[in-house]
């Protein structure tokens, strides 16, 4: 566990950038360390919230918790043994609509 110390704060309107992390997605340092964070998370190496903040308008802070949340179950799912063709599909459709939903209000497109 990460000691407040350590915590990183980062606002929602520092995600992206004109910084290239790949051909498809824009991001600056600080959306390099968030999703990193989130790719972690999603990865089950670190809980919820252990060492990010996020600042932003409660929208975007919606926005950014439903499509991590959304990713973490699709996640979740992929990886359940007994999951169904039907199963995998209804959480990746959630997962494409709050991903959505994120890029309609950030202006970004959720990488993950």
């Amino acid at each position: 566990m990460v000691n407040e110390k350590d915590e990183k704060v980062i606002e929602v309107s520092d995600i992206g950038s004109d910084e290239k992390l790949n051909e498809n997605f824009g991001l600056s340092t600080t959306g390099k360390i968030f999703f990193a964070a989130a790719a972690a998370y999603l990865a089950g190496k670190v809980g919820s919230g252990a060492f990010l903040k996020l600042r932003g308008k409660p929208d975007e802070l919606r926005a950014v918790v439903d499509a991590l949340v959304a990713s973490k179950v699709f996640q979740d799912e992929l990886r359940r043994p007994g999951a169904t063709i039907d199963s995998v599909i209804e959480k990746m459709n959630m997962k494409n609509m709050t991903a959505a939903k994120f890029k309609q209000i950030t202006g970004k497109s959720w990488p993950i």
